[in-house]
């Protein structure tokens, strides 16, 4: 299993310090290349106030200018509001330039106002983006494209060919997971549910795989969010009230979290009603570098995933040194409990 992180590089409230916060990316890269991660990570959205990026182009291209090894990708870039030719194109330089190790993860976004921004009808969004999905990957495949669909009408051929780069194909449905299988690409799930909604999805994705004859080429890529400290209560202390902050966000704003799978959260109203007592079982990776570990292995037992991308620092917080800190203690603590082959992998 590969570990990564998904950096989140914003700055609340408005943004004033993004230089700065840029910076201390590029500086816990670095970090966590030396650390054993295996591969780093951004986000995008749009209109987010606090400087949350609309592109991932040009930080892919900086992760790949200041690293060697790790791989670099998306989780999530939305790709219905990006031209799929350009987003070959795009991807195959980044690819070139970093040597075979762009992972784009795509998704195909969640905010009413995101689409208004582009002039796409949000009912659209469906088939433009499993048309963007066919066009990237054929374009990357090296076809000479003759494609008239609902939405884009393209006739050429890109180059030049990305050399080593994956499509990833982000879900947080039944219907979503099994796109991604039909389109046999690696799936990236969502950093929040919990490890019983999880392990359905991946179960449903794998049952996809076998009925379109994908399975060789799927994968989960499991996010989630973390802390590790001395103790628990150091992590509900320093790093709980930001990630708190960030699941409420979402989940006031994404409606799509699976009621029946989390019980707890029908009585949820607002942010204060998440308690980390309740909220870090099977959904956090948390804790001292043991509990660390345990939490990681009851994932991988139950999902068998390829990858656990971790995110450390929020919007908010923790601070700088603080984030550096946590990746070097995960690599040097945490990560090399699953380097062994002592562990087996569920079949």
């Amino acid at each position: 299993m590969k570990f990564g992180i998904l950096f989140r590089p914003q700055d609340p409230s408005g943004g004033a310090n993004l230089v700065e916060r840029w910076q201390e990316i590029l500086a816990a890269a670095r970090v966590a290349e030396q650390a054993g991660f295996d591969g780093l990570f951004v986000p995008e959205h749009h209109m987010m106030p606090d400087g949350y990026p609309p592109s991932p182009w040009a930080a892919l291209g900086a992760l790949a200018a200041i690293t060697e090894r790790v791989e670099i990708g998306t989780t999530i870039h939305l790709l219905p509001f990006e031209h799929p030719i350009h987003v070959a194109e795009h991807g195959a330089m980044v690819d070139i330039i970093s040597g075979g190790r762009l992972r784009l993860g795509c998704g195909l976004g969640n905010f009413p106002s995101e689409f208004e921004l582009y002039g796409i009808d949000p009912a659209s969004q469906v088939s433009r983006f499993e048309e963007c999905i066919e066009i990237v990957q054929r374009a990357w495949a090296g076809e000479e494209i003759d494609f008239h669909g609902r939405h884009f009408d393209i006739k050429g051929r890109v180059t030049p060919r990305p050399v080593g780069a994956e499509l990833w194909l982000g879900a947080m449905s039944e219907p979503g997971v099994r796109r991604a299988a039909r389109f046999g690409c690696p799936w990236p799930t969502d950093p929040l549910h919990n490890i019983d909604v999880m392990r359905h999805w991946a179960q449903v994705y794998r049952g996809a795989g076998e009925e379109y004859g994908t399975s060789p080429k799927l994968g989960v890529n499991l996010l989630r969010d973390g802390w590790v400290a001395d103790s628990m209560a150091d992590v509900e202390r320093t790093w709980w009230p930001h990630v708190r902050a960030d699941h409420w966000f979402y989940f006031k704003e994404v409606p799509r979290w699976v009621a029946d799978r989390e019980p707890f959260l029908q009585d949820v109203t607002r942010e204060e009603d998440f308690k980390f007592a309740q909220h870090r079982i099977d959904r956090l990776i948390v804790g001292d570098p043991d509990e660390c570990i345990a939490s990681i292995r009851a994932f991988q037992e139950a999902l068998d995933p390829n990858y656990l991308i971790m995110t450390f620092r929020m919007a908010s917080g923790p601070n700088h040194q603080q984030e550096l800190e946590c990746i070097r203690r995960f690599g040097t603590e945490v990560i090399p409990a699953f380097r062994s082959q002592d562990f087996p992998k569920t079949k």
